[in-house]
C-alpha cells in the first residue's frame, strides 16, 4: 500500500517544520510506503526554501514549485498528477487540518468507498467564517441532496480511481471537489476530524472570497458541463 500526501504551501514558512515532523510520524505509523507532496504556490517568503531543505534530507519528500501564484486548485491538481499512491491525501498546509486524523480517514476509505471527506464539526474559525461556512453548506446539501456536512473542508482521501477522474478544469473547483467526483459516480464518505487554530501566519480568504465562492456555485449548478 502506498500513500500519497498533497499539500499546498502559499506562505506558510513558518508551519512547514511542524507540519512535515507531525505528517512524518503519522504516515510512519501506517507502516506502508509513503511520499509527501509539497506544492510551493509561488510564495514570496521562505517557503520555498525551507521545502527545499526539507526534501534534500528525506526522501519521502517531493517539492514541485509553481512559477507564480496559481491557486489552490492548480497546485493540487499538479500534485496529484505527481501522486503515485494507492491512496492519496489532500490537506492545507497552515496546520488547522490535524495529521492524526489520516489514520481515520484511510479506514474509513478501506470499507468500500471512493473517497472520504473530513467534517470539522468543532471549527476554530472567526463566528463570522464559521456561519458564512455554515450557510454555504447547509445551501450546497440542498441543490446536491447530500449528506455531506463540510464541502470545503481540504482533508480528504481518495482512491487512486478518484483521483484519476477528478475533473479539476478551472481554479475554484477544489471547493467542490466532493460533488465533482458525485458527478462521476464516485462513492463518498464522512468522517469527523478535528480542526486546530491557527498559529501560524495569517489566513489567505478575505471578504472578497465570498463573493467568488458565491459566483462558482451559481455556475456549478446552472452550467456543470463548464466544471466537469
Amino acid at each position: 500500500m502506498i500513500y500519497s500526501v498533497v499539500v499546498p504551501f502559499f506562505n506558510e514558512e513558518e508551519s512547514i517544520r511542524p507540519l512535515y515532523e507531525s505528517l512524518t510520524r503519522v504516515m510512519e505509523s501506517l507502516h506502508g510506503e509513503y511520499e509527501l507532496i509539497f506544492v510551493n504556490d509561488g510564495s514570496t517568503d521562505n517557503t520555498k526554501q525551507l521545502l527545499g531543505k526539507t526534501a534534500a534530507k528525506d526522501r519521502h519528500v517531493a517539492v514541485l514549485n509553481n512559477a507564480k501564484k496559481m491557486g489552490q486548485t492548480a497546485s493540487l491538481k499538479i500534485g496529484f498528477e505527481k501522486a503515485r499512491g494507492d491512496i492519496v491525501v489532500s490537506m492545507d498546509g497552515d496546520m488547522q487540518n490535524d495529521p492524526n486524523d489520516i489514520p481515520k480517514l484511510a479506514t474509513e476509505l478501506k470499507c468500500g468507498y471512493d473517497f472520504v471527506c473530513g467534517w470539522r464539526y468543532m471549527r476554530k474559525d472567526p463566528a463570522s467564517k464559521k456561519i458564512a461556512s455554515w450557510f454555504g453548506n447547509l445551501v450546497q446539501k440542498a441543490v446536491f441532496k447530500s449528506h455531506l456536512h463540510d464541502i470545503s473542508c481540504t482533508l480528504r482521501v481518495y482512491t487512486k480511481d478518484s483521483i484519476k477522474v477528478l475533473p479539476l478544469k478551472r481554479e475554484g473547483a477544489h471547493r467542490f471537489i466532493p460533488y465533482l467526483l458525485m458527478m462521476k459516480g464516485k462513492r463518498p464518505s464522512e468522517v469527523k476530524v478535528n480542526h486546530l487554530p491557527r498559529r501560524y501566519g495569517r489566513t489567505k480568504y478575505g471578504f472578497s472570497r465570498s463573493f467568488k465562492v458565491a459566483y462558482d456555485f451559481l455556475t456549478l449548478i446552472f452550467n456543470r458541463k463548464s466544471w466537469t
